[in-house]
């Protein structure tokens, strides 16, 4: 059994999650909403539109988790090895939208809190039942973490989009820390016409510790504790920026830039890490 005192963990850190989130749309312009997000290809009112829906889907997957049923919804199937999950998005899905931009931000609310009223619910014997992903089931624990993965990023790419200064809120770090080994086994792509082997060094030390190596050798890559073994590139920089590039969000030549990053040793080397890990 997963500790109790992460399980509840995570569901106060998505509730909390949503709650600064919520915050943040209420205070935005009409003009806001029609800004780029960091997300590509879709505007700030289509990534509210997405966690709005998403969050009615966690709570439902949920529920029927409790029921006993980890299979797919009416409608729904689960992803074929190596398919990627794509979002319909674009001015036409735009204009098939029945609801407004105050009716929107008051579905992402209700559909948010509807989600925290079930998790208020859920007992420490639950947090092991199986739970409908589209990847396949996965102990309701570990589907809410994919769920803040989600939201934490997305509420993310909303406050880039307009400041592109904004950082990953503290309170989530910890939680998202404990999600990277899944994403990195999603995101590697292997067997690339790039020189192996290849290790990328981690050196982040606030607000949360991280010290690890990536030994990309192409065929697969190794996750462990920095040691004596000499790294071909070493990032340096805060637990956010670190988790934004790990999952995607950064560009290391562009962050590097912008002093997001910094990197010691071979910057071309560093480069390659978005390749061996692209976002999606």
């Amino acid at each position: 059994m997963v500790a109790t005192r992460y399980t509840h963990d995570m569901a106060h850190v998505v509730t909390g999650e949503a709650a600064r989130l919520k915050a943040f749309l209420s205070g935005m312009t009409p003009q806001d909403w029609d800004v780029d997000s960091a997300c590509q290809g879709w505007i700030v009112e289509d990534v509210v539109a997405h966690l709005a829906g998403s969050a009615g889907n966690w709570a439902a997957s949920i529920t029927r988790a409790l029921d006993g049923d980890a299979g797919p919804p009416p409608g729904g199937s689960f992803l074929a090895p190596g398919e990627r999950a794509s979002h319909p998005f674009g001015p036409e899905i735009r204009q098939a939208r029945q609801e407004t931009r105050d009716e929107l931000l008051a579905y992402f609310i209700s559909r948010h809190e509807h989600l925290a009223n079930i998790l208020a619910g859920v007992k420490e014997e639950d947090w092991e039942r199986p739970c409908f992903h589209r990847r396949g089931p996965l102990p309701m624990w570990q589907y809410l973490g994919v769920q803040l993965q989600e939201l934490t990023l997305h509420g993310w790419d909303i406050r880039a989009g307009l400041d592109a200064s904004a950082e990953l809120w503290d309170e989530s770090l910890a939680q998202m820390i404990g999600m990277v080994p899944r994403w990195l086994r999603t995101a590697f792509v292997a067997h690339q016409d790039m020189p192996t082997p290849v290790r990328y060094r981690f050196d982040i030390s606030s607000p949360v510790t991280v010290h690890e190596d990536i030994l990309v050798t192409g065929a697969e890559y190794q996750v462990g504790p920095s040691g004596a073994a000499p790294a071909d590139a070493i990032f340096r920089g805060s637990t956010g920026n670190y988790l934004l590039l790990l999952f995607g969000r950064l560009q290391v030549e562009q962050a590097v830039a912008t002093g997001r990053l910094h990197v010691e040793g071979s910057l071309d080397h560093a480069k390659t890490f978005n390749a061996w890990f692209p976002g999606f």
